[in-house]
């Protein structure tokens, strides 16, 4: 298996106050990265972050076989697994692309977990895309940072859940909304995200830095932060690499 954890991997432009698909970001060289593990003519399956909303996958379909298109990368069919094909988690073997779409970390967790995908990804050989909240629920113990308004006061919200176990490592994507942002009236690096740190360390990725696992190997690659006992120290600075340990 070829693992690209990404907090965004590009493939759309705004143009005119509209969103349209784009080739997927080249920096810290993930498109390259990228369009070099997809070599020759494949297929894609989208697994939803909210099998529920239909509209969603029939957008990020439409969406996605544009953005592959503009990326050079030949793919011949995009299928989505939502609620109306859950059954596709039954036959990822046929699909050389898998992608875990972004979204609501828990509410793709719980899906996740209904059809079973934990013990079928195990055998899968292709190549995995993890966008933002599916980057996340890759990990072994998933970290699902609050997110949503009520979240971060709600004694209930779990915040650990069992993942699909493909890495060790926990991302916190769109880092750059984190430094400075807010959450139920809480700042949301330094009364969030650094004091859930000192339960488990995890990586800050802002937007174009990405993560790469591949025959025993986990490599960054970007501008990275590593949150960690409290604490947050820059790691990697963009357009540089480092090998990060991925075992626990």
């Amino acid at each position: 298996m070829k693992l690209f954890m990404t907090s965004s991997p590009g493939g759309s432009a705004c143009k005119d106050g509209r969103w349209t698909a784009a080739p997927f970001d080249a920096a810290n060289g993930f498109l390259r990265e990228f369009r070099r593990a997809c070599r020759g003519e494949t297929d894609c399956l989208i697994l939803s972050s909210d099998p529920d909303n239909l509209r969603m996958g029939d957008e990020m379909q439409s969406f996605f076989q544009e953005a592959f298109r503009e990326s050079g990368i030949c793919v011949t069919r995009v299928d989505v697994c939502d609620r109306r094909m859950p059954q596709a988690a039954d036959r990822l073997c046929c699909y050389g692309i898998l992608i875990l779409a972004g979204g609501h970390v828990p509410t793709q967790n719980a899906f996740f977990r209904q059809i079973g995908l934990r013990e079928k990804i195990r055998r899968y050989a292709g190549v995995v895309l993890g966008i933002s909240a599916g980057s996340m629920n890759c990990a072994e113990v998933v970290y699902a940072q609050p997110e949503e308004p009520g979240e971060a006061v709600d004694p209930c919200y779990v915040r650990y859940m069992q993942g699909l176990g493909l890495t060790h490592v926990n991302v916190l994507p769109h880092f750059q909304n984190v430094k400075g942002g807010r959450l139920d009236g809480l700042r949301i690096l330094e009364d969030i995200s650094l004091p859930d740190s000192r339960v488990r360390p995890f990586y800050g990725l802002p937007d174009g830095s990405w993560l790469y696992r591949a025959d025993g190997r986990t490599v960054l690659n970007g501008e990275a932060w590593l949150l960690e006992a409290g604490t947050c120290i820059r790691i990697c600075e963009e357009g540089e690499s480092r090998e990060v340990e991925d075992e626990r």
